[in-house]
């Protein structure tokens, strides 16, 4: 009876507190969470190639609840994201204001629609951390590179 009572406490009690722990150290490794500067994009060899202007950021926040938000010099963007564990990050939702923009804002663009994969709504693209910057890679020969703010 004792250790039926036993088992009892730790399933009511102890197991949740154990599920809640890994979730939070999960939110906890994400290494996304914060804001982000985007200063080179290469859609492909073929076409655009641009680096940031001094004058301008495209900074983008991933929120630890799966949200993202950020800014070209004109239009908001967001939706939600996912992290793989195969170092993918999964834009599940792209929502944007549609003013015309900038050259740099242009490529931007044209990168996230570069890496939509074929037959669905959501972007994928592969992402290697080098010390404060990490380096997202897309399609055959698409690239953009974010620092930390």
């Amino acid at each position: 009876m004792k250790r039926m009572l036993l088992a009892l406490v730790f399933c009511v009690v102890v197991q949740p507190m154990l599920n809640s722990c890994s979730e939070d150290d999960s939110i906890a490794s994400n290494v996304f969470v914060g804001e982000w500067r985007i200063t080179s994009i290469q859609v492909s060899e073929a076409t655009l190639n641009q680096l940031s202007p001094t004058e301008e950021t495209i900074s983008i926040t991933f929120n630890a609840d799966g949200s993202y938000s950020g800014n070209t010099s004109v239009n908001a963007f967001g939706g939600r994201y996912r992290l793989d564990g195969t170092n993918t990050l999964t834009l599940l939702e792209f929502m944007t204001t549609e003013v015309a923009d900038t050259q740099f804002a242009t490529a931007f663009y044209a990168a996230i629609e570069a890496a939509i994969v074929s037959d669905s709504t959501f972007a994928q693209l592969s992402y290697v951390f080098e010390g404060n910057t990490v380096r997202l890679t897309f399609g055959a020969e698409g690239e953009m590179v974010g620092e930390r703010l």
